[in-house]
């Protein structure tokens, strides 16, 4: 392969290495955005002067013990899932730049002693 599919093959993966990182920082953007809402699951209160009855303690057992206990498996467990998926494709990604660095680095060492040759 040539230099210059190197050095694109280089600026295509650093490319993606920034892309990567501003969706890393805007879903933690929207990690905070979705721990500063969690108290609207359960909102608005219930009390005897708004509901109450059968229909308004099953409608409390489904906010707090369905709606809350997601909302907070998505807080805690999803978004650690993915900023870890994404830790993984950002480590990945470096290592195939340093590698591409490397190539780059060994080509111009070569054309370099073939250029000395001469």
């Amino acid at each position: 392969m040539s230099l210059g599919y190197y050095y694109s093959l280089l600026a295509k993966k650093q490319n993606e290495l920034q892309r990567l990182l501003a969706c890393k920082g805007e879903l933690q953007g929207k990690q905070q955005e979705f721990t500063h809402y969690r108290h609207t699951v359960t909102r608005p209160d219930l009390s005897p002067f708004t509901w109450q009855g059968k229909l308004a303690g099953e409608f409390e057992d489904i906010r707090f013990e369905q709606m809350l206990a997601s909302y907070t498996d998505i807080e805690s467990n999803q978004f650690h899932e993915v900023f870890s998926a994404i830790n993984r494709k950002f480590q990945q990604i470096q290592q195939e730049i340093d590698s591409i660095k490397q190539t780059i680095a060994s080509l111009e060492a070569q054309l370099a002693s073939e250029r000395s040759k001469k």
